[in-house]
Order: C-alpha cells, then structure tokens, then sequence
C-alpha cells in the first residue's frame, strides 16, 4: 500500500474517532460532573500519551525538551487548548445535542480565517464570509427555530458556550503553531495535556463528591469506564496521532477537507447510539454546513496546487 493511501486510511480514521468523540462525552456528561469528566478524560490521556513518548524517545534519538522561555507558553497553551476549550466543549454538551455540538466545532477554521481577518488585518475574503453566512444558516435549521413554537433557550446557552470555546481552540491554535515549529507534535501535545490536568485537578476536587457516588451505580459502571477510556486513550491520544501521521502522508489541505466530515459521523453515531431525533430539517441543515465548510477547504487546496505548479 502507497503512503499517500496509508495517509488517507489513517486521517479517515482519526476523523471517525472525532466524530463519535461527540457521542461518547455527550453520555458521559450525562452522568460525571463537567469539570471532573475532563479532568478523568486528560488524566488518562497524559498517562497513555507519556506512554507514546516513551516509546517514541528509545526509537530515536529522544525529544528537544521545552526550553525555559516556552514552559509559560505550554502551560498558557494547555490551558486554553485542554483546560479551557474542552470544559466549555463539556458545558455545552449540557444543554445541546451531540450532532449540533459537532457541527458548530466543525466551523472552527472558518472562525479562524475571520479572527486572522480582524486580528491580523488580513485581507477580506469576501467568499469566506459568504460561507460562513451560509453555514449560520445551516446550523439554525439544526437548531430547529420555528415561529410556530417556542425557542428552547438551553440550546442558545450550550450555543454560546461551544462558540467561546472556540475563541478558546483559536487562541490555543495560533499559539500553538509557533511552538510546533520547535518541537515535535506529540511531546508538545503531552506537555500541554500534563499541565491542564493538573489546573483541573484543582476544579476537579470540588466535584470530588458528586463523581464518586457516580461511580458507586454499578448498573452504568462498566459503560461509564468504556467511554472514559474511549475519549481518554483513544480521542485524545490516539485521535489525535492518527490524524498527525496521516498529515505528514497527505498534507495540510487533504486532511482538513476530511475534518469536514465529523458532523456527519456525529450525526449518523448520535442516531444509532444516543436516539437523537434526525429530521429533514437537520439533514439539510447539517448538509448545508458540510457544503460550506467543504467549498472553503477545497478553494485552498486548489490554490495550493495551482502554487506548486507554478
């Protein structure tokens, strides 16, 4: 098998952990205090990740190790990124669907082009905004607002938390790019996830309590500790590597063309698993957004293209 198809195998992989990532936290915030979720969720993802550091390090030759004028960026990073982005990622679960959690997510790059826009200076793109305006529209018929009945304003609240994460996930990413040039990814990722959990074992105790007498149902037991390991291990570490190494096979653009998908495998996993109600409305809603975000990624992949030939 070619690398370039490896690569696709890989990425398409780590996507599809992505997608019923959405799945998984929204049962387990059903049961498990937000805050103590997360901190359970990157305990066990700092564990398995310094785990893959260790075995990467005795193939080669070892990691750069953080020097002292980054460690404030790595904790500022982890916090923003982990700490930060996924309580309010948590919080929002709360009180909207899995699917519509995954959907607005799914429009982080297009944020990020009009935060590059207004942050930056850059040039207005006049067709970034126009998808965007297009993909708004495709989340609101998700959200289902009709005049015939009365808007549920929990799903406005877990709306705005999920946005604010995402101002979150832009502050982490842009930061984080500087960093990724000096070090190498998943050291850096198991840095950042070292010190956010150890900022949310701080919140985590307060809810110490609640998490315990949780774990004493042993009815649910057994599917609470699957799905912690699943979102622990295998969405936070193994996700996250899959969709890395499949990158460095296919490049930038490729790979975020596949992200795109993660609202529809959310949806599809929230159906069969969670018995989310799927309307016409939600489908064409949901395809809407994909639509959008796809017509952004594949405008930059075609002028990276059109660059390398010239």
């Amino acid at each position: 098998m070619s690398e370039k198809k490896i690569g696709n195998l890989v990425v398409g992989l780590g996507v599809f952990i992505f997608g019923i990532n959405f799945v998984s936290m929204k049962f387990l915030i059903k049961h498990i205090p937000p805050f103590t979720l997360i901190f359970l969720r990157f305990a066990i993802a700092s564990v398995f990740l310094g785990f893959i550091v260790k075995i990467k390090s005795f193939k080669s030759e070892g990691y750069k190790k953080i020097h002292r004028d980054d460690k404030i960026s790595v904790i500022v990073t982890g916090f923003l990124g982990v700490a930060i982005f996924y309580s309010l990622y948590g919080l929002a679960l709360v009180y909207i669907s899995a699917s519509l959690g995954a959907l607005i997510c799914a429009m982080i790059p297009i944020f990020t082009l009009i935060a590059n826009i207004i942050i930056y200076k850059k040039k207005f793109d006049p067709f970034v905004i126009v998808n965007f305006i297009i993909a708004v529209l495709g989340v609101l018929l998700v959200l289902d607002i009709g005049l015939e009945k009365k808007f549920d304003f929990s799903k406005l609240i877990g709306c705005i938390f999920m946005l604010l994460a995402i101002f979150s996930w832009i502050a982490y990413t842009i930061k984080t790019y500087e960093l990724q040039r000096k070090y190498d990814s998943i050291y850096l990722l198991y840095k950042q996830t070292l010190s956010a959990t150890a900022l949310l074992l701080v919140v985590a105790l307060f809810d110490c309590e609640k998490a315990i007498k949780v774990f004493e149902q042993r009815d649910i037991l057994v599917p609470l500790i699957g799905n912690l390991l699943f979102v622990g291990i295998i969405c936070s570490a193994l996700g996250y590597f899959f969709y890395i190494y499949g990158m460095e096979k296919i490049g930038v653009e490729i790979s975020s063309l596949y992200m795109n998908l993660i609202p529809a495998v959310t949806a599809i996993a929230s159906y069969l698993f969670l018995n989310e109600i799927m309307n016409i409305k939600k489908v064409i809603g949901i395809i809407i957004v994909i639509g959008s975000l796809f017509a952004v990624g594949l405008r930059d992949w075609i002028k990276s293209r059109v660059k390398e030939d010239i």
